[in-house]
């Protein structure tokens, strides 16, 4: 998948990208603090061997998140294909680039291809206490339908509450 917004370009993963993205997030703490599976004593091999577990999986699509301006890598999106109609979305984001607008203006793109595909909902989680993150989904009129309690462990052992959003791009009724 790949896509242009008004300051970024959307583009394919390819494992090139891999040493690129362990600078950009994949070695910062504070990127990582609510990232599910985020190891702090991650090396580039190791950050390389977590990436390309999943690439594995035909049910994932990555893209990396381009700033069209610096042409800078500044960012990361996961979709994750749930059923036959909806999708989970992660996008991780350079800490530099945090408050700027790119989550939300990525996830606006991203939600515009999926709903032209027919997508019916599409889902994301994210640690209670990641208020970055609540904003950007919220922004893009995700709705928090779950709180599982206790479900998140960040990087320092702390355990938190994970958030469960969705959006729905097309209601179904079914007959009854």
């Amino acid at each position: 998948m790949e896509y242009k917004t008004k300051r970024l370009d959307i583009k394919k993963f390819i494992p090139e990208y891999i040493p690129i993205m362990f600078n950009v997030w994949g070695s910062d703490r504070d990127v990582g603090r609510y990232m599910p599976e985020f190891d702090p004593t991650w090396d580039l091999d190791t950050f390389t061997e977590h990436i390309m577990h999943t690439f594995r999986y035909e049910d994932y699509e990555r893209c990396i998140i381009k700033e069209r301006k610096s042409n800078e890598v500044i960012g990361y999106i996961s979709i994750f294909q749930e059923d036959s109609r909806s999708k989970s979305i992660n996008i991780y984001l350079k800490k530099d680039f945090w408050n700027k607008g790119y989550g939300t203006e990525a996830i606006e793109g991203l939600v515009e291809i999926l709903k032209a595909e027919g997508i019916g909902s599409i889902y994301a989680t994210c640690d209670h206490r990641n208020i970055g993150a609540s904003r950007v989904l919220e922004k893009n009129k995700f709705e928090c339908i779950d709180v599982i309690k206790g479900e998140r462990v960040d990087i320092d052992g702390r355990v938190g509450d994970e958030l469960l959003y969705e959006l729905e791009l097309i209601r179904v009724l079914y007959n009854q």
